[in-house]
């Protein structure tokens, strides 16, 4: 998966420093990333690479590490002739993995910075925290975290046909993918598979067992994973809003993919396997 990023090591810890020549820096603009192709292919430019005047350095917003690596955001308008504008979405599709990693968890943290530049509470301008990684109201003393969504995703079977429940929802495409949703104040996770898997397909499960989990930066989301039983009739009632199609399917029907980047299709992939 893309946090997989062994033998490499994230640290996400904050520290106030300055940049060195080597550490990397991520400008985006329209959701597309400044990029430099290498002979390996697409990279995120080092520091020495661009030309930032020594104001210009001292604005760059320090992100997290990856080894001894520091990455760092550049929010300021910046001439870059020499490099290549990405769109965000094809970040799922860099190697290694820690290129991918790096990518979507500096998206998370640019739309959570422009989604919060004023406070909510008094409408004062915030400013960054100088111990941690967050926005602080100078006025009334807000203070504002990164935003981390709890999603639940469930691995639906019938066992009694050793079939999977796969669905495709409006924005992906005929891409194969597992019920999920937000987390609803007041329930628990449990609970919140019980009312996803009833409201997106009609059915009732049991038996759940909690599988993983994986941080989702493209949402901002905590996806937690469960596996469930079918409970009663495997007849399907699609939400219309949500889910475009959706099937059982046997693990022969399923198509091998031998990178799952994502939670959902590490469990479709395991289930293929005789493993789930």
């Amino acid at each position: 998966m893309i946090e997989e990023i062994n033998p490499h090591h994230f640290y996400n810890q904050y520290e106030p420093r300055t940049p060195r020549a080597t550490d990397r820096i991520l400008t985006f603009q329209n959701d597309q990333a400044a990029m430099i192709r290498r002979p390996a292919g697409l990279d995120f430019p080092q520091f020495a690479e661009l030309p930032f005047s020594a104001a210009a350095a001292q604005s760059l917003v320090y992100l997290f590490r990856i080894d001894e690596e520091a990455y760092f955001l550049n929010e300021a308008a910046l001439e870059l002739p020499s490099l290549e504008w990405i769109p965000a979405a094809r970040f799922r599709e860099l190697k290694p993995n820690s290129l991918a990693m790096a990518g979507i968890t500096a998206l998370q943290l640019q739309r959570w910075r422009k989604s919060r530049r004023f406070c909510g509470v008094c409408g004062y301008a915030l400013c960054d925290s100088q111990r941690e990684r967050a926005r602080v109201c100078p006025h009334c003393g807000h203070v504002e975290y990164p935003q981390i969504s709890p999603c639940v995703i469930t691995a639906v079977i019938d066992r009694s046909q050793n079939r999977l429940l796969v669905v495709q929802g409006h924005s992906t495409g005929r891409r194969m993918a597992l019920v999920a949703g937000y987390v609803e104040i007041g329930e628990t996770l449990e609970q919140a598979v019980v009312r996803e898997v009833a409201e997106e397909v009609g059915l009732r499960v049991k038996n759940l067992r909690y599988y993983g989990s994986q941080p989702w930066a493209f949402s901002s989301t905590q996806m937690m994973a469960f596996t469930a039983e079918l409970d009663g009739s495997p007849q399907l009632t699609l939400q219309a809003e949500e889910i475009a199609a959706a099937r059982w399917m046997k693990p022969e029907e399923i198509l091998e993919n031998p990178d799952p980047l994502s939670l959902g299709h590490q469990m479709i992939e395991t289930f293929r396997q005789g493993r789930l």
